[in-house]
Order: structure tokens, then sequence, then C-alpha cells
């Protein structure tokens, strides 16, 4: 009886996951543009797992949308393997209309990351540190013209990171994607 009940389970899981991994299979990502934020100041700890940090520049590529980063606010929450990251931006697209883009974001890094972060070396995932650097945008605008950016939810993921301290500027860098049905 065991033995029968152990087979029933293992072919209701496998009939279950047999569709979903079905159409995960057919999920395709459509590179689309890049994010580059200017990191200009240091991050501020506010409390023992949370962090904040402002920053007033960079620029989105999205097809053929491009905008303006004006500010933006960023909270970190620590975790204990990892950080996540809230970030919310005013933008300004090329046509002047404003906008909004807003991202989530995990990074799971180690003590190496914060070194070279607090030195201004460019961090590169899944090296220097950082292994793991992916997150989800979302923009919001009232431009006519580029409308169309406001249906739909961009995959991000983390190419280059430079602390404030760095000669060049620190900057964070993201690639993104959109999904494709």
């Amino acid at each position: 009886m065991k033995i029968l009940f152990a087979k029933l389970s293992i072919l209701t899981v496998v009939a279950f996951l047999m569709p979903i991994t079905s159409v995960l299979s057919q999920v395709e990502v459509e590179e689309i543009g890049e994010a580059v934020i200017g990191l200009k100041t240091p991050i501020t700890i506010v409390e023992e797992a949370q962090a904040i940090n402002y920053m007033d520049s960079g620029s989105i590529k999205l097809g053929d949308a491009n905008a303006k980063i004006i500010s933006c606010i960023e909270k970190f929450s620590f975790r204990k393997e990892s950080i996540k990251i809230d970030l919310r931006c005013y933008i300004l697209m090329d046509d002047s209309s404003p906008g909004i883009m807003e991202y989530v974001a995990i990074l799971i890094g180690n003590e190496e990351l914060n070194k070279n972060f607090d030195q201004g070396k460019s961090i590169f995932p899944p090296k220097n540190g950082l292994m793991h650097w992916h997150g989800h945008f979302e923009f919001k605008t009232s431009s006519e013209k580029y409308s169309w950016i406001n249906n739909e939810i961009y995959l991000g993921k983390g190419i280059e990171m430079r602390g404030p301290n760095s000669p060049s500027g620190g900057v964070a860098r993201y690639r993104l994607y959109r999904l494709q049905n």
C-alpha cells in the first residue's frame, strides 16, 4: 500500500510539473536597453539592517525611448546572505515628459564586495565579490510617445558596479530585457 501511494504521489507531482516546465522552457527574453545610475554618495546606515542612498544622475535607454535620471532614493535591506535594493527614480523622457523608474534587485555578495565597493573598484558579477545581481524594473510615464513602457515589467541584469570613491565616478549599470511570449 505504501509503495502504491508513493508511486501515485510521484505521478501526481510529475503530472503537475510537466506543464509548468513546458511553459517556462518557452519563456524568451529580448535585450531592449540599459540603465546607468550614477553613484555619488556613500551608503548611509539608518538601522542595523537598513540603509539609504540618494542619486541624481544617470540615463536609461529602452528601445527607442531615452530618459535622463533626475533624482533617486534607494533603500537597502540587509538580509542574512543577500541585500535587497528598492529604488525609485524621477526621470525625464527625451520628449520632456516626466516619469518614474522603480526597481527591486537582489545582490548576493561577500566581504570582497564591500571592500571593492568602498575602494571604488569596478565589480563585474559574478566576480569581485558579487555572485548574483538581478532585478526587475517598472517604468511609468505620462508620455504618449512612450506610453508602451508603462505596460511591461523588465528584467535587469547587473553588469558593472563601482563605488563613489572611484576616479571614474560611481555607477550601477544594468542590461535590460523584455519578456517575450
